[in-house]
């Protein structure tokens, strides 16, 4: 069982919280219109909206894994 110690600080699980958040609202992006425009001339607009999303949830996957998910191996 990890010990108080090895909890992440009041700030970082802020910032996950936050982050947490700003995800699902870009995910749900209710606010956008769907264009039909192309970005660097050769991707559809959609389709960008969402890789650029995806790459922003490997950001958060990653510093979540390292400051807030942190467990030691072995306990």
């Amino acid at each position: 069982m990890p010990s108080r110690a090895d909890s992440p600080s009041r700030p970082v699980r802020a910032v996950a919280w936050i982050g947490f958040v700003v995800l699902v609202v870009l995910h749900l992006d209710f606010w956008r219109t769907r264009g039909s425009g192309i970005w660097f001339g050769w991707m559809p607009e959609d389709l960008a909206w969402r890789l650029g999303w995806i790459v922003l949830a490997i950001g958060y996957l990653f510093f979540f894994t390292a400051f807030v998910w942190r467990e030691r191996e072995g306990d």
